[in-house]
């Protein structure tokens, strides 16, 4: 389980901070250590106040005690940490933070499209989905149903494939924190369908070609199977899912009334490791509930030398 959760805050004070409400729901159960970051710079204050100094400083305090009482009287009685920057750069503040604290999960904040319920990025949302050397969770606004439901998507792979090591890694983070908030915990993998089309124009040129699809699919159905038995999963908290998979995960999340969708990805070499593959970017951009996002155990962030 997580040793120490790092909660990024919206900058609006008077903001309802989602992020930092469901970290203390992960961190009441586990008695976990909270690390709270905010930037408190204030452009507005700034230019009202100009060149003086004394009256920069008073307003400066004023608004940093402000942020104290308002993190404190959100958290209760859970004793959290308090990461209060004052930078204009809050990026460089935020990385900063995180490669000193090294976090084990950081959790923030993103909108929603009104009508479809995507996320919505910011260009900080995208640093730290992408180059934070640790799972990130994005969350919506909506609080989570009890007991939560959490859907992992899995993609096992060969045995000596990237996505093996990389299923078990997504698997034991989904189960731990399901099980930390005593939430229902199920498993999911898509098996990218073909065209029909594109199957019938292959088929006139390779007489065999749709059995040989046939075939596959169920040898990959097989393999994934066999895998969610090796990992202890039962039949009814299985799902085969089937079709592009940002669509197919989408549509079973609201179907299926997810909180939390767990996703991971594998693209971590020297020209790919400052993106997340393109499938898993539309996944989580897609996703009508919240996301964690997992990196592989060797992924390699562009933060660290």
């Amino acid at each position: 389980m997580s040793q120490n959760l790092l909660i990024v805050l919206d900058p609006d004070l008077k903001a309802p901070q989602p992020a930092l409400s469901k970290a203390l729901l992960l961190a009441r159960e586990e008695d976990l250590e909270i690390t709270v970051f905010v930037n408190a710079y204030s452009g507005p204050m700034v230019r009202a106040v100009g060149l003086d100094e004394e009256r920069f400083n008073a307003a400066k305090k004023q608004i940093t005690h402000a942020w104290e009482q308002r993190i404190y009287s959100l958290a209760g009685a859970h004793p959290v940490s308090l990461a209060l920057v004052w930078a204009r750069r809050e990026m460089d503040a935020l990385r900063t933070e995180i490669l000193r604290l090294l976090p084990d999960l950081l959790v923030v904040h993103t909108s929603r499209e009104q009508g479809l319920r995507r996320h919505l990025f910011t260009p900080r949302d995208w640093q730290l989905i992408r180059k934070a050397p640790c799972p990130v969770l994005c969350v919506h606004s909506e609080s989570w149903e009890q007991p939560p439901r959490w859907l992992v998507a899995l993609d096992p792979g060969e045995q000596d494939d990237d996505a093996a090591p990389l299923a078990n890694t997504l698997l034991s983070h989904a189960r731990t924190l399901t099980q930390s908030l005593n939430g229902k915990l199920q498993a999911c993998h898509v098996m990218d369908g073909v065209d029909d089309s594109l199957v019938m124009l292959v088929a006139e040129g390779v007489p065999d070609y749709a059995a040989t699809l046939e075939s596959l699919k169920a040898h990959h159905k097989q393999q994934f199977l066999e895998y969610a038995r090796s990992q202890g999963l039962d039949s009814e908290s299985v799902d085969l899912l089937e079709g592009p998979v940002a669509d197919a995960l989408a549509r079973h999340c609201e179907e299926n009334q997810i909180d939390v969708l767990v996703v991971g990805t594998v693209r971590r070499n020297l020209a790919e490791r400052m993106l997340l593959g393109s499938t898993a970017e539309t996944v989580i951009t897609r996703a009508r509930s919240d996301v964690l996002v997992i990196k592989p155990d060797r992924f390699e962030s562009p933060w660290v030398e």
